[in-house]
Formats: structure tokens, sequence, C-alpha cells
């Protein structure tokens, strides 16, 4: 029987071995259960019988030479006591939420004994110290301390900091809250208030926003009957008094409060709670719906994705409110998952960050991550929600930064070498982070990824290396997509292999086309690109004064500016497009150095791009890239106008790069004229 009668150290643990006694207890063994002094001893007998007489019971009784007992009615009464205190026992679920009950038990008394909170949360005396403990360093960020009293543990701080706290933590303070005595404030009350303020303003709150308000203005509204609890009212009277604030000074004079302060207090904390739907006539309301269709547009202008202004406008425009009422009454948010955002939709996140830019100096202020992270979920479900028909088979997601380059050289080998599997489109980053990835059972990447839902990643070069396809290969086993033997079915470079060992092959490029025409046949898919598809747009892609030779480049980064540069003179980018192929390669690694030697320079259309263009430029040394990771000789600058129209380009190079002497050759030259002639003999 656990007893929460006493206030006095060690009182309720005398009574509680003087109920379960059989008989008499002696001093000799009271003191000694107790570990305490004879002193000592005799003093908590006086002041234990002073509570008991308190409540009209009989004190502990001694019999001389025999010891002490409790009387039987007084044993009724301890015995109804424990039931009672056993009813009001607070049930948690995990130690954090016990941790805030603790603080919130604490905070609602003039004072809690160790004993009231083992008995209140059925856990050891240990168990109450340690989450004390832990509790002081939680609530100091809220500037709130735990101060021990005569009359036990107390929670100091202004009200402001107080109603901050059970605020932030309203729903998990609900098993306490929900047993505040509804005798003056009752919860039907505060609904129908609710409702009310919704009809006569026009914003309406979501369910979560209405059932955490209602929870908090259970607790709110008793707290503040103390006069000390309340805020200190403003001589100055309201500029102009809006409906909100009308409504706001009705509902207080219904609980007897006639304080300005307050009514302003509850008129920030409903406006700065999250709205479903409102009223499109309000004047701010008209201000704020710019801002949010030019934040979808530069999204759309930054990711490259296709989110539709009519789809996430008017719900953009609403949560706009809420983030403008908690900018304008300084009511921050804090979003408890946003090391997760931040973490696993990275991209979003950031291109979030630059698109709500023009908001901000509306605001005059800065966006806190939390509610940066707020607005990129919107724009993540819009790209979510965007997604076409899932695959109904197991594919493979093929990644690269920007979707375009790297990715689609990638994507065209994995096709040709594993043509039993599904790969999907490349995708970019913010695709990958905001896709569903239904069906996939591998992820292959240029660059490093965050894992989503357990799903492998394997990243690699755009031309992987012998070592880098026989990594692939396990993935794709590991995956379950193929086995060692299947892997090798319809396999060209499996074929050439073969063939190889049984005779010399003049002309390996030519035969590699052959077979892959006859699989072609045969499979109805192709393998490669037809060499000659394009050949006229190849060409144009590479007049003679975006193909040379660079000499005395000091870095890659110069290195890139340099090969880069015709593109910039003949206006097809503009100078932000280099500078995020530099800022791609810092980041994310030398992905764009595709193997042998070469880099394909490139970033997304967004990033800059004015028409589709391309430069070859060789360089007279190797040049390390991101601290000697990989070499480069060739630098191969694109800049893609959309996600299709250079892909006869990627075609051309990686077949070029294919072949086995290609490169030895090309490496070989040393005039522009012969790098020229061998660029157009050779394509």
């Amino acid at each position: 029987m656990v007893l929460n009668f006493s206030k006095r150290k060690h009182g309720n643990e005398l009574l509680a071995v003087l109920l379960t006694a059989n008989g008499y207890l002696t001093a000799d063994f009271l003191q000694q259960h107790l570990h305490i002094s004879r002193r000592s001893l005799f003093y908590l007998i006086n002041k234990v019988n002073d509570e008991l007489d308190q409540h009209s019971e009989f004190p502990i009784t001694n019999v001389k030479k025999l010891g002490y007992y409790l009387p039987k009615d007084t044993v009724r009464f301890l015995q109804q006591t424990a039931r009672t205190d056993a009813s009001n026992q607070i049930a948690t679920t995990t130690a954090t939420q016990r941790q805030l009950l603790v603080a919130f038990s604490i905070l609602n008394s003039n004072g809690r004994s160790l004993a009231d909170l083992t008995c209140q949360f059925n856990v050891s005396r240990n168990t109450i110290i340690r989450d004390t403990k832990l509790l002081r360093t939680q609530l100091a960020a809220y500037q709130l301390k735990v101060a021990n009293t005569e009359s036990g543990k107390v929670i100091t701080g202004s009200p402001a900091a107080i109603r901050k706290w059970v605020y932030d933590h309203a729903n998990q303070l609900k098993p306490l809250i929900s047993r505040i005595d509804d005798s003056f404030v009752k919860s039907t009350v505060i609904s129908k208030q609710i409702k009310l303020f919704e009809r006569i303003t026009g914003k309406y709150l979501t369910d979560d926003a209405s059932t955490m308000i209602q929870l908090f203005l259970r607790w709110y509204l008793n707290n503040i009957q103390n006069v000390a609890n309340q805020l200190t009212t403003s001589a100055v009277a309201p500029k102009d008094l809006t409906l909100d604030h009308i409504w706001a000074k009705s509902f207080l004079n219904d609980f007897h409060i006639s304080n300005s302060s307050e009514a302003d207090y509850l008129v920030k904390l409903i406006n700065s709670s999250q709205f479903s739907h409102v009223n499109w006539n309000d004047e701010l309301i008209q201000k704020l719906k710019p801002f949010a269709v030019r934040m979808i547009s530069n999204f759309n202008h930054l990711s490259g994705a296709h989110v539709s202004i009519k789809s996430i406008s008017d719900s953009l425009t609403v949560h706009l409110l809420s983030t403008y009422y908690r900018a304008h009454y300084n009511m921050p948010f804090e979003y408890p998952d946003l090391k997760d955002i931040q973490q696993h939709y990275h991209h979003t996140f950031e291109i979030t960050r630059k698109v709500v830019v023009p908001f901000e100096k509306y605001i005059h202020q800065p966006l806190s991550d939390d509610e940066i992270a707020l607005i990129a979920i919107y724009f993540g479900g819009a790209i979510r929600e965007q997604k076409t028909s899932p695959s109904t088979q197991n594919e493979v997601l093929v990644v690269c930064s920007s979707g375009i380059g790297t990715s689609r050289l990638l994507l065209q080998q994995l096709e040709s070498r594993y043509r039993g599997i599904h790969f999907s489109s490349p995708m970019n980053v913010l695709q990958y982070e905001n896709s569903d990835l239904d069906n996939v059972q591998l992820v292959i990447s240029t660059i490093k990824l965050q894992a989503r839902r357990d799903i492998p990643i394997t990243t690699v070069s755009a031309f992987p290396s012998s070592l880098e396809w026989k990594i692939i290969d396990n993935a794709i086993i590991k995956a379950g997509l193929a086995t060692s033997d299947t892997l090798k079915i319809f396999n060209v470079d499996t074929l050439l292999d073969i063939v190889s060992n049984y005779a010399m092959i003049r002309n390996p490029m030519g035969l590699k086309l052959a077979l892959n025409d006859y699989l072609n046949q045969l499979t109805q898919e192709p393998l490669l690109a037809n060499s000659q598809e394009n050949l006229s747009e190849l060409i144009k892609l590479l007049p003679s004064e975006h193909v040379g030779f660079l000499t005395h480049q000091k870095s890659w980064k110069q290195a890139v500016r340099a090969s880069l540069s015709p593109l910039l003179e003949d206006y097809s980018i503009e100078k932000n497009y280099v500078d995020q192929i530099i800022n791609l390669t810092e980041t994310n690694g030398p992905y764009m150095v595709i193997g042998s030697g070469v880099m394909l320079a490139h970033a997304a259309p967004r990033d800059g791009v004015n028409s589709l263009g391309a430069t070859f430029f060789l360089l007279d040394h190797p040049l390390p890239v991101i601290n000697d990771q990989k070499m480069v000789r060739l630098i191969i600058g694109l800049a893609p106008i959309d996600y299709e129209k250079h892909l006869s380009f990627i075609s051309d190079l990686m077949k070029q790069l294919q072949q086995k002497d290609w490169l030895t050759n090309l490496y070989k030259l040393n005039s522009k004229n012969d790098l020229f002639k061998y660029l157009y003999k050779n394509i």
C-alpha cells in the first residue's frame, strides 16, 4: 500500500509500517526501520500526530512497555486515503512524458514533496529525484527553475514563460490537464467560444489546432484566476479594436477577468495557431497571396520542379497568415521533427530557405528554421502528389544532383548492361527526397545521398570503372533483382568477351553495335543509341570556337571557368551557371569526373542556361579535383536547355568514351587544329 498522507520526511513510511503491523512496534524497531535517531523518531511521531489531528483522527498511540500502534478508526481512514490516492495515480508510457507531467504537477501546486510525487506517479523516490534533475535543464530553456521550499518543490518563472512551456507541451500534459476541475471552466463553454471566434472572424482553425487551444485554455483560465498569474494590465489602449480583440475581451469577461493585456495575449495565441481556411476578402490575406504565388514560382525555377501554383497557392497563403502572426507577435514556433526535415529533405529545405526571402523582407525579419521546415513540407507534399502512376514492378532509381548529365550517361550504360531490370528516369536530389519510393529496391547515384526507408544506395561515377561495375553487380544481386547467372544474359560486353576469346576483333565498336542491333530485334529494346542519330546536332554543339586546349591552369576551378567561357561569351549561359557547377562539385564531391580523366561539367537548366550548348577542352596537364580525389585532363562543358534536347550529345559522347583507344589517342594530341579534326573524324 502506497501512502501519500504526511508531508513530513519519513512520515508516510512510519504510517505504512504501523498499518501493516500485526501488533505493537517498539521505538527501537521503528528507529532501525526508518534509519533515524531516537530523538528524530519522537519528533516525527509528534508531527505526524499533528497532521492526523488536523483531520480529526486519533493519533499514533504508545502503550508503555509494549510499543506503538494505530487506532482502528485511524487505520480505516488511512486505508481509504490510500485507495483514493491510488485512483489518482498517473500512468505514463515513457520517461519523457512522466518528466513533463512531474513538472506540470509541481507547477500547479503550492509545493510538491518527493512523497507526493512518488505516490502520484507510482515510482520510486530515486526515479523522482532523477526526473527533477533532468527537468532543471529542460526548464532552463524557458527560463524556469525548480526550487525547494518548506512546502515542497515549486517552479518559478514569469507568467509568460510558464504559459509558453505549458502550451508547447499541452498534448503531452493532457492526462493532468483533463483532471482539472471543470466546475469553473467547462470544456463545452471553451468549445463554443472557439466556434464563435471562427464565425465572427472568418478564420477557422485546423482540427489539431482547435484541440490544442481548447486543452490549453482549460488550464489557462484556471491559472489566471489567481491575479498574481495575470499579465500586467497595459495602460495604453489598443489603437484599433479588431473583431479578434472584441471576442477576446468578451470571452474573458465571462470569467470575470478584465485585463487588456490578457485579451491581447489571447488574440496572439489563437492567431499564431494553424488555420484551415480564412476570409479571402481580408486585407492581410490579399497582401499575402502574391507572396505565396511568388514562392511557388521561385521554387519551380530553382528546383526544376513543376509544382502547380493553382494546387497549393491557397493553402500556402493560409499558412503564411499564421507565419505572419507568429513573427509579428514574436511567438516562435518550434517544429519537433526539424532535424529530420533538415537531414532527410535537405535539398527541399535549402531551396525553401531561398524562396522565402521576399516574404522575410515584407515582415522585416528572417524566418526560423522551424518555420522554413513547415513551408518546405508544403512543397514536398506537392511534389509527391505530382508523381505519375506508381510502377507495378521492382525498379532501380538513378539519381544525380540535377537529373541531367551524369545520370543520363549512367542510365544508358545501366540499361545496356542490365537488360532485364527496370531503371527509372533519372531523378534529381529534390525528386528523390520527396518520392514515396514505392517498389524501389535499389538506388544508384553519382553523388552521396541520405538513405530512406532502408533502401540500399550504391554510389558510383557516371562512367563506372570495372571495380564499380562489380559493386553494382553485387548490389543488384543483393537487392534480389538478378542472380549472378542472369546478369550475363543479353549483355553485349559479355558477348564481346566471349568472342574475343576465340577470335581477334578488328573493329570492337562496330561489332558491339551489330550485336546491339541483333539483340534489339530480339527484345524490341535498344541497347545503345544509334551512332548516326542526331549527328548534325552534335556537330552544331561543338563549333571550332568551343573546342581547344587549356594551358597553364593552376586549379580545376580555373580550368572549369576557362572551358565554359565560350558559352558565357555567346550568352548560352549566365555566370551563376559556372558558379553552380563549382558549388555542386565542392558540395557533393568530384562526381562530374566520370572516369579516365573526363569531367562532364554541367548543372541544371534553372541554374542559368539560356540556350543549348557544349564545349570541349583538353588540358596540357592533369589537375586534381577536391583534395586529389580524382584527376581531370578533359573538361566537357554542357549547358542543357531542358531535360531532353541534350540526350543525343550524351549518347554520342558515351559511344566515344566506350571505345578502347579513343581517349588514349585524344590525350596524345597537342594542337587545336588536330583536336578539331580528330573530333569530327571520329564522331
